[in-house]
């Protein structure tokens, strides 16, 4: 029989395929006409000869609009009627590249994008072939010239399209000043010059403020005045430029917006609420009046509301230009006052006879000949559309009184339809990875209860666990808020342990399950994640405001003193006292240093006695080094633990598991931010608990192992975290980087995302060592390693392959579901990330590496 730790191993590959297989068929790239829109001598005379577009990552709506902005100059010209504002709802996944996508050719992006988003070097999200404004700018009898500078998504997009260019990494979001000086060093020159038609500037600041300390980070206001600053100096380029014969038009827009934490990439009406600016000295003429600011409200509505694909067909329209292929989005309604009102018909006809195109190759039943053209109206959406069209093409629709209220009737109602179409699914390929994680789920679930150890109660509540967690994949509502399940589940789970040590009148065993519902109830309440209550005043919220700093860092301190004396007692305790002393010191004291300087870098509200503590020097550079020399000074004490175990005569894999435990506990509090830092006082605490646990006579290695994956769970989202892609933190995941690399920042976002279950999976493995050292008189298993392989192993694979079984089957069968690509696509993707890192990188490579280690030790 292959020993489990191997079977283990192999399965991995297996399961990635079945992946694979899964995911290639539910993320394959929408359908799209190739080709370009012909140009043609009939269309409505362009309004500008220019374009300046000015698009400032999470740029969210109340940024510019509000009466809290900074922006007061782009303020003014809304008050003067020299620009028009609207609030541009963005599609989900609110990340850069899809919305590059939509805002430049009208479609909506594939949620794919979302992940390509993160892969900087990926070229297969390309816009090289397909239709968009810029390329109708290139496209011209005398091909126009675009220069762009700023986020490099923007270069990988439209390879070769820019006869000049300055790409910016977006992803070292520690960099809140040299991104956008990157960008602004340019505009001196390129404004003095004439030899370009379309600008492109794409600002960064704003987004890593975001990131890194939140909408209402100190840094914001500063931020937006700068943005204000570089918006006057554009508007004011395009005001002598129209006293020149010339005239130009600007954009300001933001891709995507924030929610409350600074983060983005869900649903929510803060992400995706963005600023939208047209501005120019010819809008005065149109006459329109607008309040700026606006007073700050809940909402972020500010001023008309449109869908930002809509941005796309009116660029084209006011610059002279065919509407992009493959656009959805509809003119907007406030520029119309341009042209003559047969212009107007002219212009929207075309937006509507571009659109009927992609409608067309979408739904077959539109050549369904027309009988009754009210009845059709009377009906779903796709028979509007046909009774709508048929109306446009009447003879006499110019002379009707209503040909707009028609047009934008079919507009709107076919965009509505196109941007909620499924994607182009490959049956064939998601039902070979069903098939493939189906096997896999039967033979770890069927192992989990039959080879491991025995303890009936513990498999009986873990199946209940595990189909009950399966089920719950279907429910839009419970993946938004699985948090509270995993809460339920270990109230149910401890009160049913302590019940059961009350019966067996083990009053220490139930103290310890009491013990860990007190700490629990502390916990859940640590950071309000999910849908419903994100946001909401909660412990972490208590500790950010300024009067709790000095709680805040006292707990901070405490915590660091707790690694400290476990490094000083538990691991360098055969180093002499000196040495010991050293070794301990360093890291904690590297740690610190760093989280301090970073935290006042950050402009959080440091106690001031505190900065005497270690010299502050500002700057990412400072930062760097810092954060370098707490990673080097872990490394070192894990490799001076690993000499010092080999070297002693007295080999003790316990010894040597804990050792590295409290090694890595220096690791994930680098990668926590300092608000979380106290939950690891409270993490200790469920350990130091669950060890005491561990080494009473009735413990079970199955019960310690299920409490530790369900303290995995609830970690992760009392560490603030949801299912949500907005929920992930990228804050701590450039610490020590100079620069984007994809593999150090992907790991370094997986620890500080993860660090929850990771240390409670270390935790687990500890539990089971200090198990299996007071049983193993007794024990049937003869090594720390079998029990990993055997129970560890077995529950942790068998629940990861059905949950990942369950949330492929919930995307398969609700695939035409509302909530798709905003609920089940984001949780299919976090599961992907549980199945391949925790569960594979960390609970079987790292915890059969570490226990093979300490064996052979």
């Amino acid at each position: 029989m292959i020993p489990y730790g191997l079977l283990s191993v192999l399965l991995l590959p297996i399961q990635c395929l079945g992946l694979f297989f899964f995911a290639k068929g539910f993320f394959p790239y929408k359908p799209v006409f190739h080709g370009y829109a012909p140009i043609e001598s009939d269309s409505p005379p362009a309004v500008f000869d220019s374009v300046i577009f000015m698009l400032v990552d999470a740029l969210r709506s109340d940024f510019v609009f509000s009466n809290e902005s900074t922006m007061t100059f782009t303020q003014s010209l809304i008050a003067s009627g020299n620009a028009l504002p609207f609030t541009a709802r963005a599609a989900p996944p609110t990340v850069t590249l899809p919305r590059i996508k939509g805002i430049t050719t009208g479609s909506v992006p594939n949620f794919l994008d979302a992940v390509l988003n993160i892969a900087e070097s990926d070229t297969s999200s390309s816009l090289q072939d397909q239709d968009s404004w810029l390329a109708q700018f290139k496209r011209r009898p005398e091909p126009g010239r675009l220069i762009m500078f700023g986020d490099d998504t923007w270069l990988k997009l439209f390879p070769g399209m820019f006869d000049r260019s300055d790409g910016t990494s977006s992803f070292f979001v520690s960099d809140f000043t040299e991104v956008d000086n990157n960008v602004t060093r340019h505009l001196d020159t390129e404004l003095a010059s004439d030899d370009w038609d379309v600008m492109i500037l794409h600002y960064l600041g704003v987004d890593h403020i975001g990131h890194k300390s939140g909408p209402k980070s100190p840094f914001m206001p500063e931020k937006l005045s700068e943005m204000d600053n570089i918006v006057k100096n554009l508007y004011n380029h395009a005001s002598k430029k129209l006293e020149q014969g010339k005239s130009t038009l600007l954009v300001l827009c933001g891709d995507h917006g924030m929610n409350e934490l600074g983060n983005h990439g869900g649903s929510s009406s803060g992400e995706t609420s963005t600023a939208l600016l047209f501005a120019s000295p010819l809008f005065e003429k149109l006459g329109h009046s607008f309040t700026a600011p606006w007073l700050t409200s809940d909402g972020y509505d500010y001023y008309a509301v449109i869908e930002q694909s809509d941005i796309v067909p009116s660029i084209s329209g006011l610059m002279g230009n065919p509407f992009p292929m493959n656009n959805i989005g509809v003119f907007i309604p406030e520029f119309l006052d341009f042209w003559s009102e047969p212009e107007q018909l002219t212009l929207l006809k075309k937006n509507a006879e571009q659109m009927y195109r992609i409608l067309s190759a979408t739904f077959s039943e539109l050549d369904t000949p027309v009988k009754n053209v009210d009845a059709l109206l009377e009906g779903n959406d796709v028979d509007k559309i046909r009774g709508l069209w048929h109306k446009i093409h009447d003879p006499y629709f110019d002379d009707t009184n209503d040909p707009f209220t028609t047009l934008y009737s079919f507009l709107e109602t076919s965009r509505n339809v196109l941007a909620r179409t499924s994607s182009n699914y490959d049956i064939p390929s998601m039902i070979i990875g069903l098939l493939i994680i189906s096997w896999i789920s039967w033979v770890t679930l069927r192992r989990s209860i039959y080879a491991t150890s025995p303890d009936s109660i513990t498999k009986i509540v873990f199946v209940i666990t595990v189909l009950l967690h399966g089920l719950s994949m279907f429910g839009s509502s419970l993946v938004e808020e699985e948090h509270y399940f995993w809460y339920w589940i270990a109230s149910g789970w401890f009160a049913v342990q302590f019940a059961m040590s009350a019966r067996n009148m083990s009053r220490g065993t139930a103290l310890a399950w009491i013990g860990q519902l007190a700490l629990l109830a502390v916990i859940r309440h640590y950071h309000h994640t999910g849908q419903k209550f994100s946001g909401a005043f909660d412990l972490a919220s208590l500790l950010s405001l300024k009067f709790s700093n000095g709680t805040l860092w006292t707990l901070i301190m405490i915590q660091h003193l707790m690694v400290f004396k476990n490094l000083r007692f538990y691991v360098f305790t055969e180093v002499g006292s000196i040495a010991g002393f050293v070794c301990s010191f360093t890291p904690i004291f590297s740690l610190f240093s760093f989280k301090l300087s970073m935290a006042i870098e950050s402009g959080e509200t440091v106690p001031s006695y505190l900065a005497a503590i270690t010299p502050i020097s500002t700057g990412a550079d400072n930062l760097r080094k810092r954060a370098q020399a707490a990673f080097l000074a872990m490394g070192v004490c894990l490799m001076f633990h690993f000499i010092a175990t080999v070297w002693n005569t007295k080999k003790d894999a316990f010894k040597f598991i804990r050792g590295v435990f409290y090694i890595v506990e220096v690791l994930l509090l680098i990668e926590s931010c300092t608000t979380n830092i106290p939950l690891f006082l409270l993490y200790g605490a469920v350990h130091s608990i669950l060890r005491r646990y561990a080494a009473y006579e009735k413990s079970t290695s199955m019960a310690i192992v299920f409490t530790g994956l369900i303290w995995q769970h609830v970690s992760f989202f009392a560490s603030g975290n949801s299912n949500s892609l907005a929920s992930l933190d990228l804050s701590n995941a450039y610490n020590g980087i100079s620069g984007f690399n994809t593999i150090l920042v992907g790991i370094l976002l997986f620890v500080s995302n993860w660090s929850g279950p990771i240390y409670f999976s270390l935790s687990t493995i500890v539990q089971l060592a200090v198990h299996q050292t007071r049983s193993s008189s007794k024990s049937t298993f003869s090594s720390i390693e079998q029990l990993v392989t055997t129970d560890y192993l077995s529950l942790i694979h068998a629940f990861h392959a059905v949950s990942l079984l369950a949330v492929m089957s919930a995307c398969t069968v609700l695939r035409s579901h509302l909530f798709v690509w905003t609920v089940f696509s984001p949780k299919l993707l976090y599961t992907a990330a549980w199945f391949s890192l925790q569960q594979g990188l960390v609970d079987t490579i790292g915890g059969l590496a570490l226990t093979a280690i300490g064996e052979a030790l």
